[in-house]
């Protein structure tokens, strides 16, 4: 059994500071009282600078996807219609939670290798006037970031309001959940985050409350319902939640949040663009293919094909097992054909990106991924993508509607 630590990069979860994780480890402390409610209302308030609004937050104890069912179900209500892009995994995640709360569910697909535009989405809007339209930010199965503030205001110009998916984006990439004028945004703790998984911070702002006020039969759930978080939240000012809040998470991502604070959010942009330019120039140096264009990667995860005769599993499997560093592969029609790296938060370092290109290029001199000896393995190229304005003969399944 190897001892040495996985280096994570994955997108997701991300390796955590000590400092955090000390600010974990401490007592437990009790979630309410006199000494806890200063805390967490300096806590609220970092998380309010970091969404960049001025409207309710809250830190759902759940995984991302808890946060995103109790934004998008909220503001559907019981059997509310809602409009859903699609143009990754995830953006079929919000498709799946959004049918979970209502039959009246519109479906703009688009192609994974692109972005939505804003001039398609206006014109996929105006056949359909919804009043809630969702759209993943940075979809971490392709590496495709989806130009928000564009949409969002395309989205306002046909009077429907934008919720987004931040998980892998919010203090990664700009998100002005107030400026861009969004209903809601929703993000995880171990992304660009850089806390332990187990919280999903949710922000509502006014626009997405007069939404939720205006429907004609509010959302059924009471956990994951965010009427139900404002209630206690006015109601109760020394319990501000309905339920136990995991007090040691909260801690360690407040510990998180004053370090991504005192470096600065245009700094830490300027940081993972710099990590996503040196990692994709190495990959393509060693002969692999993104699949995202640079001009709409995500800047905190890269998806790309390895070069030919070479297999994403072996690729994946040697880098673990020789380096100790863990990538992930492909999802979906994907599956078996990419690698997906993170450089997300703590992955978005020069020294973390050269260690891994390092690693990948002592795996392809080797020849080790080209397949396991003994099993059969062929040195078999993955599909690739055309040049962009080429077409591509497709050879994955039908996508979901």
């Amino acid at each position: 059994m190897e001892d040495r630590p996985l280096d994570l990069m994955i997108p997701g979860p991300v390796p955590v500071s000590p400092d955090v994780l000390e600010a974990m480890g401490q007592p437990v402390r009790q979630h309410y009282g006199p000494e806890w409610q200063p805390f967490y209302e300096q806590f609220v308030a970092r998380l309010r600078r970091i969404f960049n609004t001025t409207g309710s937050v809250y830190p759902i104890p759940s995984s991302g996807s808890g946060g995103l069912e109790a934004m998008l179900g909220t503001l559907i209500g019981a059997d509310g219609t809602v409009g859903v892009i699609t143009n990754g995994f995830f953006g079929n995640r919000l498709l799946d939670i959004a049918r979970a709360h209502t039959p009246h569910v519109e479906v703009f697909q688009i192609p994974y290798e692109r972005p939505a535009g804003p001039d398609e989405v206006r014109a996929w809007l105006r056949a359909r006037r919804v009043r809630v339209l969702a759209v993943v930010h940075s979809d971490t199965s392709t590496g495709v970031l989806n130009p928000v503030a564009d949409i969002a205001a395309a989205a306002r110009s046909e009077g429907a309001a934008l919720a987004v998916d931040a998980v892998s984006s919010l203090a990664g990439a700009p998100v002005l959940t107030d400026g861009w004028g969004l209903a809601a945004v929703a993000t995880a703790s171990q992304k660009c985050l850089e806390s332990p998984p187990g919280v999903a911070p949710v922000a509502v702002t006014s626009l997405g409350w007069e939404i939720i006020d205006g429907q004609p039969a509010p959302s059924r759930g009471w956990y994951l319902n965010l009427r139900n978080w404002r209630r206690y939240e006015r109601e109760w000012p020394h319990h501000p939640y309905p339920v136990t809040i995991p007090s040691n998470n909260i801690v360690a991502l407040n510990r998180a949040l004053e370090r991504i604070l005192d470096e600065g959010l245009e700094a830490r942009f300027e940081r993972h663009r710099q990590a996503a330019e040196l990692l994709r120039g190495g990959l393509e140096r060693l002969g692999f293919t993104l699949f995202a264009d640079r001009r709409w990667a995500s800047p905190t995860v890269t998806v790309a094909y390895p070069p030919d005769g070479i297999k994403a599993a072996a690729l994946m499997e040697r880098l673990r097992v020789q380096h100790r560093i863990a990538v992930a592969g492909g999802l979906d029609h994907l599956a078996g054909q990419v690698i997906r790296i993170g450089h997300l938060g703590n992955q978005a370092t020069t020294e973390r990106i050269r260690r891994t290109l390092g690693a990948v290029e002592a795996c392809l001199r080797e020849g080790s991924a080209a397949g396991s000896p003994g099993r059969g393995a062929t040195r078999t190229a993955a599909p690739r993508p055309a040049a962009p304005g080429r077409t591509r003969r497709s050879r994955r399944p039908a996508r979901r509607t």
